[in-house]
């Protein structure tokens, strides 16, 4: 469980949260973490889940498009009522959930025209990146409500970016650190 005095929760940078970040970056970075994601030259990237339209034969995904907002085929017809079902049994003439994807469509269209009915499939793109797991993983919790279509957490191999893992390895080392003279001022200036 990360603690609210985290620099991946939001608490301000001094020695107390320095300490913390160092500890997760070498727990994932040349710890225990590593043999979880099987990368040392680790980025921790959140991605969010989208859907796109594909054709009929590339997936059995049924996705809903409605003023912007997109939902699972089961979702929309979950959110119907006995009547609303019956009219599209009837429109496909014998079960909607049995109809091929034309007729489903069709049916969609006469019924719902602000709907649109697609064939999807899912991606993930970029969000955000973090140095560490747990900070990742706070991301996702504090703004998931934001990505209703879902989150995760994707580890990068940075094994070719000499700067970053330079920078990551000069913070495990010590050579980069808080330093308290720093600390203190911006302590003093509120910061």
């Amino acid at each position: 469980m990360l603690s609210t005095t985290s620099l991946a929760a939001g608490a301000p940078l001094n020695a107390e949260t320095w300490a913390d970040f160092v500890a997760r970056l070498r727990h994932d970075c040349v710890g225990e973490g590593v043999r979880e994601h099987c990368t040392a030259d680790a980025a921790f990237l959140v991605e969010k889940r989208v859907w796109h339209a594909v054709p009929e034969d590339h997936s059995d995904t049924m996705r809903v498009y409605t003023d912007g907002h997109d939902e699972a085929l089961e979702a929309f017809l979950a959110g119907l009522d006995a009547e609303q079902l019956a009219a599209l049994d009837q429109a496909v003439e014998g079960a909607f959930s049995e109809a091929d994807s034309y007729d489903m469509a069709q049916a969609m269209a006469k019924l719902y025209p602000e709907s649109t009915l697609y064939h999807a499939m899912e991606r993930w793109e970029f969000v955000c990146q973090h140095f560490t797991q747990s900070a990742a993983d706070a991301f996702i919790k504090r703004k998931k409500h934001d990505y209703p279509d879902g989150l995760r957490v994707y580890v990068d191999a940075t094994s070719y970016s000499w700067e970053l893992n330079a920078i990551k390895a000069a913070i495990l080392s010590g050579r980069i650190g808080l330093v308290p003279v720093l600390a203190a001022q911006a302590a003093a200036k509120g910061e």
